[in-house]
C-alpha cells in the first residue's frame, strides 16, 4: 500500500470513527429527552413545597429527613386539593386520611431544589413526584371522581398603573404562592417590542381571539388574566372614612365567557406604609381568588370513577366485626359481584361499595335477601345489624 493510500485509509477510519461518536452523542442527547418526556407523563408533580425545620441538638434527628417527610405530607394534601372538588374532599375525608398513611406507596421521588441553613433552622424548597398510575388506581378503586387535568398555564398581565408601583412585588408573590398550591404556572409578558405591540389588542373586544392565539404561540398559555386596581391613580374617597383613599383590586379572566373577580379592598395609606407585613395581606385573598377560579375548572374536568356499575350499602350498628365480615363474604358471593370495598367508616356505621357486572335489579334483590333496604331516593341501601 502506498503512503498516499495509507493516509486516505487513515482519514476514512478517523472520519467513520468521528461520525460514530457524533451519532452516539446525538443519541445521548435525544434519548434522555424522550425518557424525561415519558417520565413526566407518568407522574404528578407538586412543586415548590417550602418547609422550615428547627435545628436540634439531638444527633439522631436529621433536619433534612424531617423536612422531606413534612414536605411529602403537604404535597399529598395539595395533590388531593387540586384533583378533588371540595364536596368530594369532605365526603371522602376518611378515605383520604387512610391512604395518606401509606403515602410512601405513591411516592416516586423527592427533589430538594434549594436549601438554606442557619444556626436556628434549615429551610428547604422541595419538589415531590407521585406515581400517577398508583394515585389514580386508588381513587378509582374507591369510586372517587377526580380531575387529573391541572388548570392551564396562564398569562398574567398587570395593569400599567400597577406595573411601576411598590405593590407589584408582594401581589405577584402572593399569586405565585397561590398557583403553586393548585399546581399550575403563571407567566408574565417580558414586555419587549413584540409584547407591547400585541398587548394593545386587549382593549379591542373584536380582536381578543387574535390576542389569545398570539399568547398561546408565544408563551404557551391557554388562559389570560389581567390584574388591576382601581384608585391607584385617582383616589376614591369612601364616605365612611373621610380623607382616606381606597384601592379596589380585581382580576379579569379574558376570553370567551370571561369573568371579573373583585377580591380585595385595601387602604392606600396602609399600602404605602413601611409595614413589614405589607405583603401578608395579599396572601389569603390571592389564595381564595385562585381557588374560586380553579374549582369550576376541576368540576368541569372530572373523570368519573372507573367502576362502571356499583351500589353503595350503609351498614348500621356495625361495631360487631364478625357480623360485618360475614356480611361482606355474603356480598362477595352474589353472582356478578366483582369487588366489595370500604368507602367510609365510623364507630357504628360503615359504607361499602359493591362493584358488579350485570343487572342492577338482580343485585339489589340479592342484597334485599340479606336485609338491605332500598329507600328509593337514589342513595345507598341500608342494612341494620342487631
Amino acid at each position: 500500500m502506498t503512503c498516499l493510500n495509507r493516509i486516505l485509509v487513515q482519514k476514512f477510519a478517523y472520519g467513520a470513527h468521528g461520525l460514530f461518536i457524533l451519532l452516539l452523542l446525538g443519541a445521548h442527547l435525544v434519548f434522555p429527552t424522550s425518557v424525561q418526556a415519558k417520565d413526566i407523563e407518568n407522574i404528578f408533580i407538586v412543586k415548590h413545597i417550602v418547609v422550615r425545620v428547627p435545628r436540634s441538638d439531638d444527633p439522631a434527628k436529621n433536619e433534612s429527613t424531617q423536612g422531606m417527610l413534612e414536605a411529602q405530607k403537604i404535597a399529598f394534601k395539595r395533590l388531593i386539593q387540586k384533583m378533588l372538588t371540595p364536596q368530594e374532599q369532605t365526603s371522602r375525608n376518611l378515605f383520604i386520611k387512610d391512604i395518606q398513611r401509606d403515602i410512601k406507596d405513591f411516592l416516586q421521588r423527592s427533589i430538594i431544589v434549594s436549601e438554606k441553613q442557619t444556626s436556628r433552622y434549615v429551610e428547604m424548597t422541595i419538589d415531590i413526584h407521585f406515581n400517577k398510575e398508583k394515585v389514580i388506581q386508588s381513587l378509582e378503586l374507591a369510586g372517587i371522581s377526580f380531575c387529573e387535568t391541572p388548570y392551564p398555564k396562564t398569562l398574567l398581565i398587570v395593569d400599567d398603573a400597577l406595573s411601576t408601583s411598590s405593590l407589584l412585588h408582594p401581589i405577584l408573590s402572593a399569586f405565585t404562592n397561590a398557583v403553586n398550591v393548585y399546581g399550575f404556572e403563571i407567566e408574565q409578558p417580558i414586555r419587549d417590542m413584540e409584547d407591547l405591540a400585541n398587548l394593545s389588542l386587549i382593549t379591542d373586544s373584536n380582536r381578543r381571539e387574535e390576542f389569545r392565539t398570539w399568547a398561546l404561540n408565544r408563551y404557551s398559555t391557554q388562559k389570560i388574566w389581567k390584574l388591576s386596581v382601581d384608585g391607584l391613580d385617582s383616589a376614591v374617597i369612601p364616605e365612611a372614612v373621610p380623607g382616606q383613599s381606597m384601592l379596589r383590586w380585581k382580576l379579569v379572566e379574558l376570553g370567551e365567557g370571561g369573568l371579573t373577580y373583585q377580591f380585595l379592598k385595601t387602604s392606600a395609606a396602609q399600602q404605602e406604609s413601611k409595614n413589614k407585613a405589607k405583603g401578608k395581606q395579599f396572601e389569603n385573598p390571592a389564595l381564595e381568588l385562585v381557588k374560586r377560579i380553579v374549582i369550576p375548572w376541576t368540576s368541569s374536568h372530572i373523570v368519573m370513577s372507573g367502576l362502571s356499575n356499583f351500589l353503595d350499602v350503609a351498614v348500621v350498628n356495625s361495631d360487631n366485626l364478625d357480623l360485618q365480615d360475614g356480611l361482606i363474604k355474603k356480598f362477595e358471593s352474589i353472582p356478578g359481584v366483582e369487588k366489595v370495598s370500604y368507602l367510609e367508616m365510623s364507630s357504628d356505621r360503615v359504607k361499602l361499595r359493591i362493584q358488579y357486572s350485570g343487572n342492577e335489579i338482580d343485585v339489589k334483590d340479592k342484597l334485599a335477601q340479606f336485609g338491605a333496604i332500598d329507600p328509593g331516593d337514589g342513595t345507598e341501601m341500608i342494612i341494620r345489624l342487631p
